[in-house]
């Protein structure tokens, strides 16, 4: 645009509505936030640069599919896109993409995401779930130093199922029927002592045997396991061979023995009950979802920026 078109045109803003200029702001707004997504989703072809199919690097442009751009693969002749293999493959409104992130950021609820964004409280839900299909892949690996490990419990929760239900279902806030509702889901929580780098896992039985299993990818060889007096973490050790100590709050008292506590894991496990309190109870199998979500969240101190969130859940890996 010519230097004279340019201030024609702002001077013509002088002339609009106040309902006018919002619409232009809006407009502004969702050309930027296009502008931003298809930059982010480019950056994640650069960094892979191959066919998802094949891994062949050798690729031509093919045309566009909503709105992105598509290549072909010299080597398998499949096409694809920057988000293939992602759950936002084939997803419609990816302009919409950076704005659903700051809502993720934000940690909003299910319907205030919809009204913010002006959509269906299920596409809400349906793009919850996409953002977050990723992110509880992305777990830390081989933490060194003291590493906090402890439990914490979730109640077993069917909420929103229909049918195959175990039991009776229960009015909201009540208790179930048949005088169950005490069930709960274990979480192994794993914190490298002095950093934001945490890790979880649900468990179906917390036996020494699957606290094993679930912290032998965590812990580093020159790792230092802290818990507190629970017997199965002597098991995890052992088997694990890393050095381990313990305190017993009867005996120490709660603030734990010296070198020997869990106040940065009690610390995590605090923050993350208080955050999922605002969702008004999660159903458990979308629980692994929650968790990579405020995993991700409590790496960045709360401070995560819609690009930031949108950029991690583009990923698998751990970054």
């Amino acid at each position: 645009m010519e230097q004279a078109q340019y201030k024609q045109l702002v001077a013509s803003l002088e002339g609009l509505t106040d309902a006018q200029f919002d619409a232009l702001l809006q407009t502004l707004r969702q050309r930027q936030d296009a502008d931003g997504v298809q930059r982010l989703i480019m950056a994640r072809m650069a960094e892979h640069g191959c066919c998802p199919r094949c891994q062949s690097t050798s690729r031509y442009k093919h045309g566009i599919e909503f709105g992105a751009q598509r290549f072909r693969c010299k080597d398998c002749g499949k096409t694809y896109t920057a988000t293939t293999g992602t759950p936002f493959h084939r997803l419609r409104d990816k302009t919409k993409l950076l704005e659903n992130a700051a809502c993720m950021a934000d940690g909003l609820s299910v319907r205030k995401t919809a009204a913010r964004m002006d959509i269906s409280v299920q596409k809400a839900f349906r793009w919850r779930h996409k953002f977050l299909a990723f992110l509880n892949q992305q777990k830390p690996s081989a933490l060194s130093g003291i590493v906090e490990a402890d439990e914490t419990f979730f109640p077993v929760s069917y909420k929103g199922q229909r049918k195959a239900m175990p039991r009776t279902p229960k009015k909201r806030g009540g208790k179930a029927k048949d005088g169950s509702g005490t069930d709960k889901t274990a979480v192994v929580v794993a914190v490298q002592r002095g950093t934001q780098v945490a890790f979880d896992q649900v468990l179906e039985r917390a036996t020494g045997a699957a606290l094993t299993e679930a912290l032998r990818p965590v812990l580093g060889a020159d790792a230092v396991l802290s818990t507190d007096g629970n017997a199965s973490y002597w098991t995890v050790a052992e088997q694990l061979k890393v050095e381990s100590g313990y305190f017993v709050a009867q005996y120490h008292g709660k603030g734990g023995h010296g070198p020997w506590h869990v106040q940065s894991v009690n610390r995590y496990d605090s923050s993350l009950k208080s955050w999922m309190s605002r969702f008004r109870g999660v159903a458990t199998k979308y629980l692994t979802n929650y968790l990579g979500w405020r995993r991700l969240l409590d790496r960045f101190k709360d401070q995560l920026t819609p690009e930031q969130f949108l950029f991690h859940a583009l990923r698998t890996s751990y970054q």
